[in-house]
């Protein structure tokens, strides 16, 4: 009994432990060069690293066929989802239908299907290069700016009026944004700005239809007019009937997109007026380390629990709640040059550090972005008071220093 992870860069390294811990051969399909490498640990808990060009569907099939024990494919990155999906349709018995992937990996038919289902009463419009833009009457700003299938915040930015929109549009198509060699087709979607704070639902699918909610994850962050996000928390003690409306939210979202199984990251806010509104939903894993946080206050493996469903391997999802766990990343603010932090040593040390890991050395030039790569690392934090856990993330991110 094997499985496929296709290009497992981000959520998808998770896979990789739990197939080891589950026996389960797993098998790596990945271009396996540039940012796309696959590093030494993970050479190790694979069956196989197998090189080839994961945007051919063709080529992979093939090499699937040739496997003959495979019985599904899982999306290691956002980009994959759509492949992994289109694969798995074409001969495994338990996979995420391909129309569906198609839906959530493209934001303006997201956003679109959720408007026609009454889960969603923002104001959006697509635009396309050479097309005139034609927004909805009575169409209010400030809005959100955003290609319609990019992730980690890229090319994402609130702007003030129309013109700041033509000029934001104009930027975006001019830098032509790109991430581990996935290129944006060049549509944007441009929608109203949700007032409220943000979350994230993650979770499972189950083949009867079933939904598994395994966090409801505050997010944290950056300033506007960018989206970046800074940190996340789980475990939170929320008020039941906040949590059921989420919830209850979610399902409905979850049912019109038509997901019949795997794993789910829904990102949406909550108004003031307390209405949750969706932003966008990925057919993965969480990234961010979401799915090591779940672990770390939940006791609940997602991962596991992914494999074990489309393996239809017995798996009895225990969710204790009784820690709260936290990311938090160390933005650059608007250094550009790398000489260290400031702030950390006794921090590290704390009870409350579970690792942390930091992503540059002294004298790196450092990149001026304004999305998931302006992030200089994260220390990862465990609690049993949401209070302790609240205090250090903000001691992270006010008294850390960029030196």
């Amino acid at each position: 009994m094997t499985v496929v992870v296709i290009e497992p860069i981000s959520s998808g390294i998770t896979y990789l432990n739990a197939a080891q811990e589950l026996g389960i051969d797993l098998y790596v399909f990945s271009t396996d060069e540039g940012e796309c490498s696959i590093d030494g640990t993970m050479r190790q808990k694979a069956k196989e690293i197998i090189k080839i060009d994961t945007s051919d569907f063709h080529s992979q099939l093939s090499k699937i066929n040739e496997l003959k024990t495979v019985r599904a494919i899982l999306p290691g990155v956002e980009y994959a989802v759509p492949m992994a999906a289109q694969l798995g349709n074409s001969f495994a018995k338990n996979s995420l239908e391909y129309t569906t992937a198609q839906t959530v990996r493209n934001k303006f038919k997201f956003r679109d299907k959720l408007t026609k289902s009454g889960l969603s009463d923002i104001q959006y419009a697509l635009i396309s290069q050479g097309k005139e833009i034609c927004l909805p009457q009575g169409f209010k700003f400030p809005a959100v700016v955003k290609p319609v299938d990019m992730a980690g915040s890229m090319s994402v930015k609130k702007v003030a009026d129309f013109e700041e929109l033509l000029r934001t549009v104009e930027a975006i198509w001019k830098s032509k944004p790109n991430d581990i060699g996935f290129y944006a087709s060049g549509d944007l979607i441009v929608e109203e700005y949700i007032v409220g704070k943000e979350y994230s639902v993650e979770g499972i699918v189950h083949t009867d239809g079933k939904i598994t909610f395994a966090s409801l994850t505050e997010k944290l962050l950056g300033p506007e007019p960018y989206f970046v996000e800074i940190g996340h928390i789980v475990g939170n003690k929320y008020d039941g009937q906040f949590s059921e409306h989420v919830f209850d939210y979610a399902a409905k979202v979850i049912q019109t997109l038509e997901l019949n199984i795997g794993p789910f990251h829904l990102e949406l806010r909550v108004t003031p007026q307390g209405k949750a509104v969706a932003i966008e939903l990925a057919a993965r894993l969480p990234g961010d380390n979401i799915v090591e946080l779940i672990k770390l206050a939940t006791n609940f493996d997602l991962a596991q629990a992914v494999l074990s469903e489309y393996l239809d391997l017995p798996y009895s999802p225990s969710i204790e709640k009784n820690m709260v766990s936290a990311i938090a990343f160390i933005p650059q603010g608007n250094h550009r040059l790398f000489k260290g932090f400031s702030g950390l040593d006794q921090l590290l040390e704390a009870p409350e550090c579970v690792h942390h890991h930091f992503y540059y050395e002294a004298d790196d030039e450092l990149a001026c972005n304004h999305d998931w790569t302006s992030r200089l690392g994260y220390i990862i934090l465990r609690s049993e008071s949401e209070d302790k856990i609240r205090s250090l993330v903000t001691h992270i991110h006010e008294q850390v220093k960029v030196i």
